[in-house]
């Protein structure tokens, strides 16, 4: 059993205050759960006799040294807002925003829901997704499906929750910190930034953009989505920014060798195109996603060349954000091909 008693009792505090635990639950184990880059989770397991069972939380935290400056509290807000949508989401309880809270940054408390999260660049997780693919595809339409419900949810209800950005300010938003955060000026992507903008699309209504939309942002179980989760990039605006943003080679599991042959690892293009648009989204535009492709990929430089800025400078010893380096050259192979050199 391991508890920290500061961590545990900061969460409790939280739980009691939103009425989801008793005054006399205890907390059995703490956990912190492997990935997370700009946010730390941990997982906590709470005995309350008012239960019949014990119950788990999850902590979502936002660490010092993240690499994404982005607001803990209007990610749970969102996280309220979209309870009652037909996205498979936990309920969230208490925020905290103290930067010296027992976490060393703000935190809020979520329901642990069932399933876990797969990673793309594992064999075996590709073939699981193969598998459905191959098999049942329910994991497949559930990611056209959520997509979809994703895009449908009224932008007006979300005042305060995200920000609304268009895709100009989005476009300056990622190059400023590219320009920031690098270590050398890229040729390629200093190209391909100037591509974007040539190739800007008509504009359309703004609606709701998850930011990091991709299956290792989900939460698997049984063969369905039981989450999708990681809405720290979510904002007001152009909603094919996900579409693109998922269709990049990175997404299927390519890193210094290729990846998966379908879409983020789940489906076939033109299959996932056809199942988006009957759940509810627009028909795809290629062309146009391959402009939001090549801005995701953008937006990878500024993330990626964050974390290595952090370590380079000292300001972070996490080997991951040495090993971002090598994201670079297959990202820069995705931008040429994208802009048709």
């Amino acid at each position: 059993m391991s508890v920290d008693a500061v961590k545990a009792t900061a969460v409790l505090e939280q739980l009691r205050g939103a009425g989801a635990v008793g005054e006399r639950a205890s907390a059995l184990e703490l956990t912190q759960l492997e990935g997370g880059w700009s946010r730390h989770t941990y997982a906590l397991s709470v005995e309350d006799p008012e239960r019949e069972t014990g119950v788990e939380y999850i902590v979502r935290v936002r660490p010092a040294d993240s690499v994404l400056d982005t607001d803990l509290g209007q990610e749970f807000r969102l996280y309220q807002l979209i309870e009652d949508e037909p996205i498979p989401s936990p309920r969230v309880y208490g925020y905290e925003p103290g930067e010296d809270s027992a976490f060393g940054g703000p935190f809020f408390v979520m329901d642990r829901l069932p399933g876990g999260a797969v990673n793309v660049w594992r064999d075996r997780d590709r073939d699981l997704l193969q598998g459905d693919w191959e098999g049942s595809r329910t994991l497949a339409a559930d990611f056209a499906d959520f997509l979809a419900a994703i895009h449908a949810v009224s932008p007006e209800k979300l005042a305060g929750a995200a920000v609304a950005r268009d895709f100009r300010a989005t476009v300056a938003r990622w190059r400023g910190i590219y320009e920031e955060v690098r270590l050398a000026p890229d040729p390629v992507v200093e190209e391909a930034y100037a591509w974007v903008l040539d190739n800007e699309p008509e504009p359309v209504e703004p609606r709701l953009v998850h930011g990091d939309y991709r299956i290792g942002n989900c939460l698997l179980d049984g063969g369905r989505i039981t989450g999708v989760l990681d809405w720290e990039l979510a904002s007001i605006g152009d909603h094919r920014f996900d579409l693109g943003y998922m269709s990049l080679d990175y997404h299927g599991g390519r890193f210094v060798a290729a990846g998966s042959p379908l879409l983020g690892a789940v489906a076939e293009r033109d299959w996932f195109d056809r199942r988006y648009a009957a759940a509810g989204g627009e028909p795809v535009d290629r062309e146009v996603t391959k402009v939001f492709a090549a801005l995701g990929a953008l937006m990878l430089f500024s993330i990626m060349g964050t974390g290595l800025r952090l370590y380079a400078d000292g300001e972070s010893r996490d080997i991951r954000a040495a090993w971002s380096r090598y994201v670079f050259p297959g990202l820069r192979s995705d931008l040429i091909d994208l802009m048709g050199w």
